[in-house]
């Protein structure tokens, strides 16, 4: 196996979100980190997240106090981040912006854990969903996954804050 394909660890688990069993997966590699979202048993739309190498990261322990402070509150995601669909695509342009939203906010917390320290690594994030409450805008219920979700992947990664 090649340097760049070794696999460095796995980590995983699953919770029931909204009443929907909802699994989340980061197989970290030496030259990425892969982040699985998923309540539909399957990887699903692939996205690849990265920050330009003369940007600043935020100062992880800033992060990590202001998480500790507000167990809901997250990381903004940094405006140079770039995003690129790999794989796959939305069902429709508000699952677009929700799995937009998962990836940034997915790699923002990556970025800022210890784990990962201040690394600019890319992540990429597969997103399968099931359909969204609301087809015209987002629901609570929607809004709820996503916190919840952020959480699973705080507590995954080791960030304070997790509630």
């Amino acid at each position: 196996m090649s340097k760049s394909m070794e696999m460095q660890s796995v980590l995983q688990a699953e919770r029931d979100i909204e009443s929907i069993n909802t699994q989340v997966i980061i197989q970290t590699y030496s030259d990425r980190v892969l982040v699985i979202i998923t309540q539909l048993k399957k990887v699903g739309t692939l996205i690849q997240a990265s920050l330009p190498p003369t940007t600043p990261l935020v100062d992880s322990s800033e992060e990590s106090s202001q998480a500790a402070s507000d167990a809901i509150a997250l990381s903004p995601v940094h405006p140079s981040i770039d995003l690129v669909y790999l794989f796959g695509h939305a069902p429709s342009l508000d699952h677009q912006t929700l799995y937009s939203s998962y990836a940034a906010q997915v790699a923002t917390l990556v970025w800022a854990s210890e784990r990962y320290g201040s690394s600019r690594t890319p992540v990429i994030v597969g997103v399968a969903l099931k359909a969204l409450r609301s087809p015209e805008k987002f629901s609570n219920a929607d809004r709820a996954t996503f916190l919840q979700v952020m959480d699973l992947v705080r507590e995954l990664l080791g960030i304070a804050g997790v509630a």
